[in-house]
């Protein structure tokens, strides 16, 4: 029986029902070798987590509790003084519906498990991109147009002074699950940690890649300084663990459902 707690972490996520998918791609070698995955039921967010979610976390004392955070992260918010995310203040990306940015991945893990989540798995995410039917983008295998996504053509330089959009702003940018925004606007952190393919992977079952380094962490989806490329369900990047950029945001999991 499903708990109220969980019943109320479940608003405005989607259940997505266990199953197996083929992984990765031919298009890059980071995505090889393809292989057959199996993964439990879990179930999603919707969208990335916006900044008014995110303020809730920030208004109830997030950042002053070390009960959220992993030690490294609280070492490193306490020694720079973080109380915030590093764009919480610019009207670029602030907006109520826009995707939290400026957060390294020790601060969407705090909100995470602040919030009774975790954050996806590489997998998980993934499957929750493409689903069973091998599309190349989350609408579907239609190239990407400024209708589908905020994303830049060839990474145009111009688009540096850009902004988010709301994470409603693309309804076609809907994955086979029904998740929105998972392509273009801002990439989104996972639970992995960064490895250059998939060949570490020998079961298939319910995968996850950690590394007790824990310098890189594998982000998915592409932002708006990323181009058509990075639209796709399977296309891979990474960035250090305390990277605070405008280029990532998150959206959490919850695997006991």
């Amino acid at each position: 029986m499903v708990s109220n707690q969980v019943k109320n972490q479940l608003d405005n996520m989607i259940v997505i029902p266990g199953g197996a998918f083929l992984r990765g791609s031919s298009e890059s070698p980071d995505e090889q070798p393809v292989k057959l995955v199996t993964l439990n039921d879990f179930a999603i967010d919707k969208t990335p987590v916006t900044n008014q979610q995110f303020r809730v976390f920030v208004e109830e004392g997030g950042y002053e509790n070390p009960e959220f955070w992993i030690p490294k992260g609280w070492d490193y918010i306490n020694g720079n003084n973080i109380q915030y995310p590093n764009y919480w203040y610019d009207d670029h990306f602030n907006q109520d519906d826009h995707p939290v940015t400026g957060v390294s991945w020790w601060e969407a893990m705090a909100f995470a498990t602040f919030a009774g989540k975790t954050l996806p798995t590489e997998a998980q995410w993934e499957y929750a991109c493409k689903g069973k039917d091998q599309r190349k983008y989350p609408w579907g295998n239609e190239e990407p147009t400024f209708e589908y996504a905020n994303y830049a053509v060839d990474c145009n330089p111009e688009e540096l002074n850009r902004s988010s959009t709301s994470v409603f702003a693309f309804p076609k940018n809907k994955s086979f699950f029904g998740c929105l925004d998972m392509a273009g606007n801002l990439a989104e952190w996972c639970l992995d940690n960064a490895f250059f393919n998939y060949q570490w992977d020998k079961t298939g079952i319910n995968p996850i890649y950690l590394s007790s380094q824990e310098d890189y962490h594998i982000v998915r989806g592409g932002c708006g300084l990323h181009n058509e490329d990075f639209m796709r369900c399977t296309a891979r990047d990474n960035y250090p663990v305390s990277v605070r950029d405008n280029l990532i945001g998150f959206r959490c999991v919850i695997n006991t459902i």
